[in-house]
């Protein structure tokens, strides 16, 4: 009897399958029925050579003479770990078995999913000389129903075959660019400068805020105000008019006098009532924005708990650039509904959540038919999934949220100056009592032609420099890099039509489960700091900037989009995989045949200094075993050990016996015999450490 070996991206996954299957036996490290067997791999078992693995040589120092370095053909390799060894032999072995005449992709319903486990099983037909059936099942959310009919309706592989090429591109221009770069980079400026296509954008957006920050001069400008009371009540009314810069401080001042005897009156009293929509269903990206302001919650968290939940079936696949559902799963949506029974939502087939032109390959992130149960759950993820849960109900819920809007145009009597007062009220929730996101406050009852006493005011002020990048700005900035991002957008655009053709053309930085890792590798590198959800350029990161400007790099979002946007022509069947990769190839051997040289940056830009050398009076820094002088090339040979007579010596105690010559009492220290001792450790004038006791 001829069987279907599934492939799973994670043993997780492969479990969920097992269960909806059912009826399944275990034999060793895999499962098996009369009509399928089950078995996963562990993320990435294989990995693209490395430069040396093509050439033969062994690892050594990195060099110019072999940069640039292009393959002719891009090879994958196993990874150098037994457990992954051991399973990329397991399942060689079910692939090879007679009975097996179809292989199943089950990874992550993604480009990174398809490759995944498209490499490997290509990888192993090339090996046995063998070619069989393979099909994809494509899981928008992991219950049990899903993955028995996605078993049932399986698709050709070629179905998803454009979606193959764009990720194989995606990965090999990621390679050519950080492997060639990379090394290029570092060998000029004498230390390691990881880059890649991502990350240049990336670091360049938080580089260009924080320069704008440090260069920014505050200038003097006023305002003239004016507050009125109502009914106990303080308003304060500005004119938009009635603003000067630093030198028509007189001006105002005339201004002022000319107008501070005059009554402010009430010119118009407009009252209409207003249907409030809710907010689009989240795309990662504006869940993750939501994470980050309302909870602090980081980009990465956010994507490693929505991950978790969709592996829990409660969640719909989480890596989505769209806020819509396409137009065939209203359905799902209906099956939903029916579960949660509840008489505040009905189904709803509008524009504003079904659209299957704004959908790619993956829907809104929503919840699924399966009731959550909130004790298998972490308060973060029941934080989180009540987020997504509520802006569900929101956009099904049967009433209309209708508000009292009100506004005021005031007027300075026998002027040209005005303002205007906004104020909102409740008529009926409708979606606010689930998701109550109105910001906006009821005004007072005016009347017109009402007089009020002007109390004009004269204010000084100054310009205030733009805020340091938050991770939901940077976030932003990756999905519209040509739009301005200062400026939250909360209040989406009833008509996106244009963002969304932007995206279906690629031009975005990165992609929805690339993006916060590549925030956390900048990081990890050391080019950016988070204080929170704040970031802030390093020493490092201005460097790296730097050299880049001096190499003459430009790979900023420009050319990231437009290599994205060749990218997405891949997936359009517009280009060919060759055609794009040799346009890059192009690009970095114009940036190497430049050879320009550039100055040599510290290995120890982004380290702390605990002090000064006793000796040669340069900076002391920590490395792995010792806090040691930085100025050991020229021959000095000061270090402090990090642990003496049996005793870690810590950073701060380090910092003391430099800048005091003597530590504080040290207590735990052990002889040769063994014998617990506790002294001072003392800085001598040769630079030599000593004991001191009471």
């Amino acid at each position: 009897m001829s069987k279907a070996l599934i492939i799973a991206e994670k043993p997780s996954l492969a479990q969920k399958i097992i269960g909806a299957i059912g009826n399944m036996k275990r034999v060793n490290d895999y499962y098996e029925n009369d009509e399928f067997i089950v078995t996963s791999v562990f993320g990435h078992l294989l990995t693209l050579y490395d430069i040396e693995d093509y050439t033969g040589e062994e690892k050594k120092k990195w060099s110019l003479d072999n940069l640039p370095f292009f393959p002719q053909n891009f090879e994958y390799k196993i990874k150098n770990d037994t457990g992954i060894k051991e399973r990329y032999k397991l399942i060689k072995e079910l692939i090879k078995r007679n009975d097996v005449t179809e292989i199943i992709n089950s990874g992550d319903a993604d480009r990174e999913g398809e490759v995944l486990i498209n490499i490997v099983v290509y990888k192993i037909f090339k090996e046995l000389k063998i070619s069989k059936k393979i099909t994809r099942i494509w899981l928008e959310d992991q219950t049990e129903n899903t993955i028995r009919k996605e078993l049932k309706y399986r698709k050709d592989i070629k179905n998803t075959e454009n979606l193959y090429n764009e990720g194989l591109a995606r990965s090999y221009i990621d390679w050519l660019y950080g492997i060639n770069l990379t090394r290029y980079i570092s060998l000029k400026a004498g230390t390691t400068l990881n880059t890649g296509r991502v990350i240049i954008p990336t670091v360049k957006y938080i580089y260009d805020r924080d320069m704008q920050i440090k260069n920014f001069k505050a200038e003097k400008y006023y305002t003239l105000s004016a507050v009125i009371n109502k009914e106990g009540q303080e308003i304060k009314l500005d004119f938009s008019k009635l603003k000067f810069t630093k030198d028509e401080y007189e001006k105002a001042l005339n201004i002022k006098r000319e107008i501070e005897n005059k009554n402010i009156k009430v010119v118009n009293v407009e009252n209409k009532e207003v249907t409030k929509k809710p907010k689009k269903l989240f795309s990662l990206a504006t869940l993750q924005n939501y994470m980050s302001k309302n909870y602090k919650i980081s980009l990465d968290k956010t994507l490693s708990l929505v991950q978790s939940l969709y592996e829990k079936g409660y969640l719909t696949y989480p890596r989505t650039n769209t806020e819509y559902m396409a137009e065939e799963e209203i359905p799902k949506v209906e099956r939903i509904l029916q579960v949660l029974n509840n008489s505040d939502l009905e189904l709803k087939k509008t524009k504003a959540i079904f659209d299957s032109s704004k959908v790619e390959s993956h829907s809104a992130i929503t919840i699924t038919e399966k009731l959550v149960d909130e004790t298998k759950l972490s308060d973060d993820e029941i934080k989180l999934f009540n987020v997504v849960k509520n802006r569900f109900f929101a956009n099904f819920t049967k009433e209309e949220c209708i508000l009292s809007q009100t506004i005021v145009t005031f007027e300075i009597e026998n002027t040209e100056y005005s303002t205007k007062l906004k104020g909102t009220s409740v008529i009926q929730q409708g979606y606010l009592k689930f998701e109550n996101d109105l910001n906006e406050k009821s005004v007072p009852i005016f009347k017109n032609n009402e007089l009020f006493k002007n109390n004009i005011k004269l204010e000084e002020k100054e310009t205030t420099p733009p805020n340091k990048v938050t991770e939901a700005e940077l976030n932003r900035f990756f999905e519209k890099p040509f739009k301005k991002q200062e400026v939250e957008d909360e209040n989406e655009e009833e008509n996106d039509t244009e963002d969304y053709k932007a995206i279906l053309k690629g031009i975005e930085i990165g992609t929805p489960a690339t993006r916060s890792g590549t925030v956390e590798k900048v990081k990890k590198i050391g080019y950016i700091s988070a204080n929170k959800n704040i970031l802030s350029i390093t020493d490092l990161g201005i460097k790296f900037i730097e050299t880049l400007d001096k190499l003459n790099i430009n790979l900023y979002k420009e050319k990231t989009v437009e290599l994205s946007q060749n990218l997405k022509n891949i997936y359009n069947k517009q280009d060919t995989i060759d055609n794009v990769v040799k346009k890059e190839e192009v690009t970095i051997k114009n940036i190497m045949n430049q050879n320009i040289d550039v100055e040599r940056i510290s290995k120890n830009i982004n380290k702390e200094s605990l002090g000064k050398c006793p000796l040669c009076h340069k900076d002391i820094f920590e490395s792995k075993l010792s806090y040691s002088c930085s100025g050991f090339k020229e021959g000095c040979k000061f270090s402090i050990w990090k642990t003496i007579a049996g005793k870690s010596i810590t950073k701060s105690q380090a910092k003391k016996l430099l800048l005091k010559n003597k530590t504080d009492l040290i207590k735990g220290f052990k002889s040769k015999s063994g014998k617990e001792f506790n002294a001072y450790l003392k800085l001598e004038k040769d630079g030599s450490i000593k004991f001191e006791f009471n």
